[in-house]
């Protein structure tokens, strides 16, 4: 049940978030739905020069918007590449194809995403635990886990 009458703000400090490693990304959590009835979820990816971030997907259920604050991110869509920088906003509603990278080989990027609901950080939670120490997870593995929260790759159907 939603609560009635004024409720705090909270802050959340750079080096209060929490810190995940998922590959060469770095995810600090600012708000993961605890606050927001999971409604929606905010977190910090930094990419390095030169990096990837994950295989080209779809979400069935959730909405994501990715402002970048720092370099350029290039989105890849089946449309054609997008270059976003400092200050724009990428809009991903669910079906939209897509994946990100680092634009740059030289400089790092980053970006605030959120997302709706707001479980969808618990996907990021658990990568970075299935991938501690810098363990590779198979294409399969990978599946599974993004198919966990609703996430597929391209080739399988929007509509069932």
């Amino acid at each position: 049940m939603a609560s009635r009458g004024p409720v705090p703000v909270k802050l959340t400090k750079r080096e209060a978030a929490e810190t995940l490693k998922v590959g060469p990304l770095t995810i600090r959590v600012y708000e993961d739905g605890s606050l927001t009835q999971d409604r929606v979820s905010g977190v910090l990816i930094e990419i390095p020069a030169g990096k990837s971030g994950p295989p080209m997907h779809w979400h069935r259920f959730h909405d994501e918007l990715f402002l970048v604050t720092k370099g350029t991110m290039r989105f890849v869509t089946p449309g054609g590449d997008i270059d976003a920088s400092a200050g724009d906003l990428m809009t991903v509603p669910p079906r939209a194809i897509h994946t990100f990278k680092n634009a740059s080989d030289t400089e790092d990027c980053e970006c605030y995403m959120t997302a709706t609901p707001a479980h969808y950080v618990d996907y990021f939670r658990m990568l970075a635990k299935a991938t501690d120490g810098d363990k590779k997870l198979t294409p399969d593995q990978t599946q599974h886990l993004m198919a966990l929260f609703g996430t597929f790759p391209p080739d399988v159907e929007s509509e069932p």
